[in-house]
């Protein structure tokens, strides 16, 4: 899940990330690939098969695994050199997928949550530079 949220919201090829899966993972088996990378992970099917993008901030990692632990980011924070790349990357994905997202009523929260970020735009444009760098 992590990594897959990782490459979502970078904008990672579906079909690479798929194929990377497939021969670094012992459990990589390429049955699966369609359903788990290309269908819940990179959502690169639509929402044909989960029906929302399986992806999230910083705060959900750390309250559901003990990735955060050491990390010097904070899931709390989306601008700055504290900048969680999870939450900030992740509302940042949002907002540049907006208009895609809109139709699908299990994302009106999560878009209603994002359309009220007064910091919204200094997100977007720090994950345009972290991705460039």
């Amino acid at each position: 899940m992590v990594l897959g949220s990782h490459a979502l919201q970078r904008g990672y090829r579906p079909d690479r990330l798929s194929a990377w899966f497939a021969t670094s993972f012992v459990d990589g088996f390429p049955w699966v690939m369609a359903t788990n990378v290309i269908g819940m992970s990179q959502y690169a099917d639509g929402g044909r098969v989960a029906t929302k993008p399986y992806t999230s901030g910083g705060a959900y990692i750390r309250r559901m695994s003990d990735h955060c632990g050491s990390c010097r980011f904070d899931p709390g924070v989306r601008v700055g050199p504290r900048a969680c790349p999870f939450t900030a990357g992740y509302w940042a994905w949002m907002r540049d997928n907006e208009e895609a997202l809109s139709g699908n009523h299990r994302m009106a929260r999560p878009l209603a949550t994002m359309r009220r970020l007064t910091d919204i735009e200094a997100v977007v444009e720090q994950e345009r530079q972290r991705n460039q760098g």
